[in-house]
């Protein structure tokens, strides 16, 4: 059987065939593999001796400087699965990645919006002033005619002399006066630069100012109207003739309380006397 020992005598043979002080074969320890980072620690030296000398013949050459980038084709520049990489970690590198392109799009997506409602209002505003100007000189030339119509006539039907018409005609109309021009014709618009949030926390509570519509005031204890917020002096206050009449109602109410547990008592007393006796 090829797997049984061979006699001693073939043995010592070929041992006396073979020799002494042989070079090691590939299967021996010497010649196995060890793992890289055993292998990094021991040739630490020899790396360490390389990078000094490459460093060195750079100084000596003058070409010391930045590493250059290398060129990266741009077919192979887009994210792609890597080995062994499950879909799903795929598709949230993906989106991590895409994250800071996505928020800036909102961004100037509102932006966009915003100023879009910020000239359309301007346009708006810009109309409404041509049309209210439009409407005042309109009323000035009705003004001008009527002045016309009604100066240069008399009950006889005769014109009126050269002094009379220059002065009527030169006259230049006065203009009508706004008696609300300085007050605020739009309504004050809050600046969007800095949006309300949920979470913001508010430094004091809003100022009611004016009641809201069909709200109605609170009547005091005398009937008055009390502000918000603030209770008259006389709240919680008890008069001298208050005190008296609880100090007598006190008084009153012990009484009572006196004559109850004496009343319980004496019916005790007699409930016992009575079961004394027909025990005995």
């Amino acid at each position: 059987m090829p797997h049984k020992r061979a006699k001693r005598s073939v043995r010592e043979k070929s041992k006396k065939e073979q020799g002494h002080d042989l070079i090691p074969a590939k299967y021996s320890l010497s010649e196995e593999a060890i793992p890289k980072s055993a292998a990094r620690v021991l040739n630490a030296a020899k790396v360490q001796a390389e990078y000094r000398a490459k460093k060195r013949s750079s100084e000596d050459d003058g070409s010391q400087g930045k590493a250059k980038r290398r060129k990266v084709d741009s077919s192979t520049s887009g994210m792609s699965i890597k080995p062994g990489e499950s879909l799903t970690h795929f598709n949230k590198r993906v989106e991590d990645s895409m994250r800071g392109l996505v928020r800036s799009a909102v961004q100037t997506s509102n932006a966009v919006a915003r100023n879009a409602l910020k000239k359309e209002a301007e346009e708006k505003k810009a109309a409404r002033q041509e049309k209210k100007a439009k409407r005042k000189a309109d009323d000035a030339d009705d003004d001008i005619k009527d002045s016309k119509s009604t100066g240069g006539k008399f009950n006889d039907g005769k014109r009126p002399a050269k002094d009379d018409t220059k002065t009527t005609s030169t006259k230049p109309p006065q203009p009508s006066t706004d008696k609300h021009a300085d007050r605020p014709k739009e309504f004050q618009q809050a600046s969007t630069s800095a949006p309300r949030r949920l979470n913001d926390i508010a430094q004091a509570p809003p100022d009611l100012k004016k009641l809201p519509r069909g709200a109605k005031k609170t009547a005091g204890p005398a009937g008055s109207s009390a502000k918000a917020g603030h209770t008259p002096k006389s709240d919680g206050v008890v008069s001298m003739a208050q005190k008296v009449m609880m100090e007598q109602e006190r008084e009153k109410a012990i009484e009572r309380y006196r004559l109850l547990r004496a009343s319980q008592r004496k019916g005790w007393a007699e409930g016992s006397g009575e079961r004394e006796d027909s025990d005995g």
